[in-house]
């Protein structure tokens, strides 16, 4: 669709009391400052949407007088004559004042202002009014595809929503075939990136707690193991076991109640304790090679693990090194190829020379050339800006150089620090392989001399026969007698009843013991596990943040393809932890657009209004504000409407086909 506007008719609208303009495909309007060329601007857009140039709908619009006081009676309206796609619509606004005459008062009062609104010569409703131009085109619409400088100062989340709207969707698929080396990925993006790398740093950060928190649960674990020497509790149980039946024996039968019998039975207890003792001292000599042996095993499977693990985590980081490395090279690649352009934009800059534009030397309006000293003085200011242009694009172009090669320097040290350290675990590694080798083979060294030893069913003390010859020839002895007070017996039998309670107790605790033991080594293989799972999630949140960066590289090069010139558009920007955060800023061959001068700024705006008419298909007239400053304004298929500050002091209207 293609909007012009043919003609402009004002009546006392911001202190112009009747202009009438015929409008062509070029138009210019001249005049000095205050005499109303921006108020044909305020006109035109207050007709449509009851708002100034600037999006002010409290502007003042009444005449006033020399004191700034409101002329009175008056009626001050615009009316439009617009091409619409071939079809002629007439907009007409009309503001009004309201006067009243109460009841019982002679004056009329004033009781503000009325808007009347005709469209094609007829009165319509303000609600029908405002229907029809929503049905011509969206206000915001219609304020981006006729200010070149509106889109550029929107709010830069708007632009970056619209810029996307124009380029449409990057899929994941697209991106993943751009850079071959994220096809992993395809699979686990199953509801985007986004939430991809969410999922990642939350299972990360729990691995991480988890792994942080198993060394106290295992010391946790040995604090609560006790030492129990389980054979000779089992003994000493057996020992008390002897002396209660002994007891119950000599309970029941109370004519064993002698002296003879007391000594016999201090004597019992000696050699029963000493055949205790010293079956327990031939017990833990006769498991001491076993448990030795074992132990050793023990301790060496637990270093071939260790050694395995190691291994496994060496060569995972020296795959993610050898991936940052070949990324970082390609990155390196990009810097210098960059840089070299600027250092031949910077000589075809510096080679520049000044070239005097000979139509200048004349006026342009009656073609008398100036006087020597005008055209000098014009020579000498077009030289000015000359050098002063070449001079800004000759240092926004090192500032670049210098920060390229800033960036080689650091990518190349880094290069170098990361093939060192791939170089360091690469012999770390090897380090490592023949160790575990040497201890596989000491552990198969160690399960054969395992299975030459053997548990003994039996144990044999040296005397064991003659100690426990003379404990039966005693008791044999001590069952000749009978004892007749029981009261002795019996405490001593509650004596070795509770301390027999304790020993079963001490007993149990061993089971805990094993329990204890199989804990810590099973958090043990848990920690080794948890720190591969680690390394796997990191490996794809790298995948993952390499994705986001292609998807940002293609992003701001579909987008740059969009505009023609010098415009181009940064999406994002890096942060100092080396994310990325949302941008949207408009760049002038590299320059933000807020820093550029005003005739760049404007060609840019052209150039930006152009691809928003050409995507939304929608075409109207652009104004151009302080239009003298710009030597060359760019093409557009947009009826043009130039605002020009000249030495009239009337307005000046002249227009081209």
């Amino acid at each position: 669709m293609k909007i012009k506007l043919e003609k402009l008719i004002l009546k006392n609208f911001k202190g112009i009391k009747e202009l009438t303009i015929n409008f062509a495909a070029l138009t210019t309007i001249l005049g000095e400052n205050g005499t109303g060329k921006s108020t044909v601007f305020d006109a035109f857009m207050w007709t449509l949407f009851g708002k100034d140039s600037h999006g002010r709908s409290d502007f003042e619009i009444q005449t006033l007088d020399p004191d700034n006081n409101v002329i009175h009676g008056l009626e001050h309206s615009v009316r439009l004559v617009l091409n619409i796609d071939g079809t002629h619509k007439t907009l007409k606004r009309t503001l009004k004042e309201r006067w009243v005459k109460p009841n019982g008062k002679a004056e009329k009062e004033f009781k503000g202002c009325t808007t009347d609104f005709d469209v094609d010569e007829i009165p319509v409703k303000q609600k029908e009014y405002q229907a029809i131009i929503n049905g011509i085109i969206d206000e915001n619409l219609f304020k981006m595809i006729t200010s070149p400088l509106y889109f550029p100062n929107m709010n830069w989340q708007k632009q970056r929503e619209i810029l996307l709207d124009i380029i449409g969707d990057i899929t994941d698929e697209k991106v993943i075939n751009y850079n071959s080396k994220l096809k992993v990925l395809l699979p686990l993006l199953t509801d985007g990136v986004d939430n991809f790398n969410k999922r990642v740093k939350a299972s990360l950060a729990k691995l991480k707690e988890e792994v942080r928190s198993i060394p106290a649960r295992i010391d946790e674990c040995n604090n609560n193991i006790k030492v129990i020497d389980a054979a000779a509790l089992k003994l000493r149980k057996e020992v008390i076991l002897g002396y209660i039946n002994s007891l119950d024996e000599q309970i029941a039968d109370s004519s064993k109640a002698s002296e003879e019998k007391l000594k016999l039975q201090e004597e019992l207890f000696k050699l029963t304790d000493e055949l205790s003792e010293k079956r327990n001292r031939a017990h833990l000599e006769s498991v001491k090679p076993l448990n030795d042996i074992q132990n050793k095993i023990n301790e060496t499977r637990n270093k071939i693990q260790d050694a395995a693990f190691n291994i496994k985590n060496f060569e995972s980081k020296r795959e993610r090194i050898f991936n940052y490395i070949e990324s970082a090279k390609e990155e390196l690649e990009k810097l210098k190829s960059e840089k070299q352009t600027l250092l031949n934009k910077y000589h075809l800059e510096y080679d520049r020379i000044f070239e005097f534009d000979t139509e200048l030397v004349s006026c342009p309006h009656c073609g008398r050339e100036y006087d020597v000293d005008k055209i000098q003085e014009i020579k000498a200011d077009a030289l000015f800006k000359f050098n002063k242009s070449k001079e800004n694009v000759l240092a926004v172009i090192t500032t670049k150089g210098k920060k390229a090669a800033a960036d080689i320097i650091e990518f190349t040290e880094k290069i170098k620090n990361n093939e060192n350290d791939a170089e360091s675990l690469r012999l770390k590694v090897i380090e490592l392989e023949a160790q575990k080798s040497n201890l596989d083979t000491d552990l198969e060294k160690l399960e054969k001399e395992k299975e030459l030893l053997t548990h003994p069913q039996i144990i044999k003390f040296e005397g064991e026969e003659e100690l426990q010859t003379q404990i039966n020839a005693i008791r044999a002895e001590m069952d000749k007698f009978k004892l007749n007070d029981n009261s002795e017996h019996k405490v001593k039998k509650k004596t070795f009843q509770d301390e027999l309670e304790e020993i079963n107790i001490t007993l149990g605790k061993k089971d805990v013991n094993e329990d204890l033991k199989k804990r810590m080594e099973a958090l043990n293989q848990e920690e080794k596990k948890l720190q591969i799972k680690i390394a796997e999630l990191e490996g794809k949140l790298y995948l993952s943040e390499e994705f986001i960066r292609t998807k940002v590289e293609l992003l701001e090069d579909s987008i740059n393809k969009k505009f023609k010139g010098a415009v181009t558009f940064k999406l994002f920007e890096n942060q100092i932890n080396g994310g990325l955060s949302e941008t949207c800023e408009a760049l002038i061959n590299g320059v933000p657009f807020s820093d550029a001068n005003t005739a760049s700024k404007m060609n840019a705006g052209l150039s930006i209004l152009n691809t928003l008419c050409e995507h939304y298909g929608v075409y109207a007239p652009v104004f151009i504000d302080n239009a003298e400053s710009i030597n060359q304004i760019i093409h557009t298929d947009s009826q043009l409407i130039r605002l020009v500050v000249s030495l009239n002091e009337e307005l000046k209207v002249e227009v081209a086909s």
